[in-house]
């Protein structure tokens, strides 16, 4: 049974700026034909009140109504769209809560965003840097098998090892990347190997530049290696591979309510038995999710400390 009304309608949309969803309405004085000129003036004062309080109710209505969902630019705004907008319509369903995807241009403002806390959940695992650390907590998380900080090369390359690496062109994601620039860049300088980084802009286009030989090699999450490779038929080989690391979590703001944040996990862990999401499954999308805590992502926060962030 859902706990709130469903708008049937709803499809949300990805918005990569924030824009004012309000327009300023004109208020138009009629003529009074009062002989008072206080009493005219009465007359606006009030008609202005009263247009400003309809707008503060209206903002305060949609706000309060739709929870904003940010994901972690690992793919193109596409790709994005399609993997997600799907999962928050069966969400919608399943609770009767609207909501929206949103996310920034690049992980920097999506960062900014989280960090200005203007998502009610978030798909990421940035927010296990110290600035960001503890305005949000974990509600779930992706299911799946761990996750692995990848090395890899072509398959006929020469490079063999790490050290092979010393002065080369390596693709990385971005700077705030975790598993694919965080990750692999620890190794590289435990190692003492010094490279030149070229930033992709997310995991798909590291794997692109590769695949185009524009790199030497690429700092992957294992998990869209093996997407990317199989449907572009990249033939590629690894030569660094990390400890394992949790699949993402989606966290949640303390703001929205523990009855909305009961029935979203509710929701995100039945989802993986429920035949209506099916769809979802046979896509490729989502297999669910499954039960998460704080002290899962323990590894996260040390490896990001040692960085200094």
């Amino acid at each position: 049974m859902n706990m709130y009304p469903i708008n049937e309608d709803i499809s949300p949309p990805i918005i990569f700026m924030e824009t004012d969803d309000y327009g300023h309405e004109r208020i138009t004085r009629s003529r009074v034909r009062e002989k008072s000129f206080f009493k005219s003036i009465f007359v606006m004062i009030l008609a202005c009140m009263m247009s400003m309080a309809v707008l503060a109710e209206s903002l305060d209505n949609k706000s309060s109504s739709t929870l904003i969902f940010g994901v972690l630019n690992q793919q193109s705004a596409i790709q994005t769209a399609e993997r997600w907008n799907p999962i928050l319509r069966y969400l919608t369903q399943k609770t009767g809560i609207p909501m929206q995807l949103k996310m920034g241009a690049t992980v920097e403002l999506t960062d900014a965003m989280m960090g200005r806390e203007e998502f009610d959940l978030v798909f990421t695992n940035h927010s296990f840097q110290k600035e960001f650390d503890g305005k949000y907590r974990v509600l779930v998380r992706w299911e799946g098998k761990p996750i692995y900080g990848m090395l890899v090369v072509r398959d006929e390359s020469q490079i063999r090892s790490l050290s092979d690496l010393q002065g080369q062109t390596v693709a990385f994601p971005s700077e705030d990347a975790f598993v694919a620039y965080a990750v692999p860049v620890g190794a590289l300088k435990k190692a003492g190997i010094e490279v030149t980084p070229l930033f992709a802009g997310n995991q798909d286009g590291v794997l692109a530049q590769l695949k185009a030989k524009q790199v030497t090699a690429a700092a992957v999450n294992s998990r869209f290696l093996e997407t990317y490779a199989t449907s572009k038929t990249l033939r590629y080989r690894v030569i660094y591979q990390s400890e394992p690391f949790h699949e993402l979590p989606i966290l949640i703001h303390p703001r929205v309510s523990a009855e909305m944040a009961a029935a979203l996990r509710q929701a995100l862990l039945a989802m993986g038995a429920d035949p209506e999401a099916v769809s979802l499954w046979k896509e490729g999308k989502c297999q669910g999710f499954e039960p998460a805590g704080e002290r899962d992502y323990d590894n996260v926060r040390r490896l990001y400390r040692g960085m200094g962030k």
